[in-house]
């Protein structure tokens, strides 16, 4: 064979460096990442970074901006590019930016949202809070080593909102489409309460993305957990003037097979209106078996508070009885029976002939024994009832935290 010059070797051999530092590192030189599987694991592990004498120092903790918010990728060259501390959570970029030193639930978290074998990572980046008021905080979302850990969503773009007092709550599969899910909250406070909000971060078309329907938050959350795949955030009474009669209640969010729907679970009622609102809400549902029961709990009742005498006006409980003896009435009617409609409307007027309600019912059992049928019957008994409609909107005042009703929502 016949032996090339040592000179044309050490020209080839230059050649062939250049293109591999071209390929491998650009300006900053050679680096060759080696993967290994973890035992046991199957999933790739960065185990060892190998480099050039000739590449740059290593990428600095950057100082903190002024505005830190706006840095996830100046940190994420950070973390590409140096011996940052991810299993510690950075704690060098905690106390350089005077970030919270401690925060509710973990401050970082790796998963693998798009099943492709490699660790995301998700920081949680929060700063103290005055008094009561949660500090400001976000999350922010870094792709897998082998992509240099890019920048790629933060929690307010997700939410699409401010996000104090943010706190990552579980990472699990809420959708039973085999990828994880990342459940967190934040909140938002007044003088007196604060509301919590939630975000499900997931991998969903080809994007991170909120799946978190947009009325998932509850006032003054007290309990959060998971339970059977669904979140459930116990809400609990909110400290307003006015709130009026409140009850406990548990948000639910769960998956309903394409989307995650919200429910709203009612506490044990305290107040007697607490227990119309339930049959209200029956009968609006539809379920008039269930609305026409606590129609006759309410007519029945003496044991439930009485919230308008508890804060020193006159009692709301015929006015409320004679309401539901009225509502069992067009209960029974749309459930086909107009003999009971009758007898229910005729109760209302006997039991409690001095409220408002027992006018509407004989206005209404009156039109319906002339001929009307019930849309005339209903004109008949809002004419009525519009007479008097300050008095009829004031007795209906029972604060935020309770259905509004009107002249024009008793037989509709």
């Amino acid at each position: 064979m016949q032996h090339l010059p040592r000179r044309l070797i050490l020209i080839a051999l230059a050649g062939a460096l250049a293109v591999a530092g071209s390929a491998c590192g650009g300006d900053n030189g050679i680096r060759i990442s080696a993967i290994t599987s973890t035992p046991g694991a199957g999933t790739p592990t960065p185990t060892a970074l190998a480099t050039s004498t000739s590449e740059a120092e290593a990428i600095p903790l950057p100082p903190r901006p002024e505005n830190p918010f706006a840095s996830g990728r100046d940190v994420a060259a950070y973390l590409a590019g140096s011996e940052a501390d991810l299993e510690g959570c950075l704690p060098e970029l905690v106390e350089e930016w005077g970030l919270a030193e401690e925060v509710e639930g973990p401050r970082c978290v790796s998963v693998d949202f798009d099943n492709d074998g490699r660790d995301e990572w998700v920081f949680l980046i929060s700063f103290p809070g005055e008094g009561d008021q949660p500090g400001d905080s976000d999350l922010w979302f870094f792709d897998d080593s082998e992509a240099d850990y890019r920048y790629f969503n933060s929690g307010r773009a997700l939410a699409n909102a401010g996000t104090p007092g943010f706190e990552i709550r579980t990472v699990e599969d809420l959708s039973g489409d085999g990828l994880p899910d990342l459940a967190a909250t934040w909140q938002q406070c007044g003088a007196s309460t604060c509301v919590t909000s939630l975000i499900i971060a997931t991998q969903h078309g080809g994007t991170l993305q909120n799946l978190a329907p947009s009325e998932s938050s509850v006032e003054t959350l007290e309990e959060f957990e998971v339970v059977d795949g669904a979140i459930r955030m116990l809400g609990g009474v909110v400290q307003s003037v006015g709130a009026g009669p409140q009850r406990q209640s548990t948000l639910v969010v769960d998956w309903a097979g394409l989307r995650f729907r919200v429910d709203r679970e009612q506490g044990e009622p305290i107040y007697l209106v607490h227990l119309v609102n339930d049959a209200d809400r029956a009968f609006d549902a539809g379920d008039y078996e269930t609305a026409l029961s606590l129609y006759r709990q309410v007519s029945e009742d003496s044991e439930l508070l009485d919230w308008k005498l508890e804060i020193g006006q006159p009692s709301d409980r015929h006015e409320l009885q004679a309401y539901s003896l009225f509502r069992a009435a067009l209960t029974a009617e749309r459930s086909g029976s107009d003999d009971q409609a009758l007898a229910f409307l005729e109760s209302a007027v006997s039991r409690h002939p001095a409220t408002m309600h027992a006018a509407a019912a004989e206005a209404y059992g009156t039109a319906l024994e002339d001929g009307a049928s019930s849309a005339e019957a209903c004109d008949a008994t809002e004419a009525l009832l519009d007479t008097f409609q300050p008095l009829y909107t004031q007795f209906w005042d029972f604060g935020t935290s309770n259905p509004e009703r009107a002249v024009f929502t008793l037989c509709r």
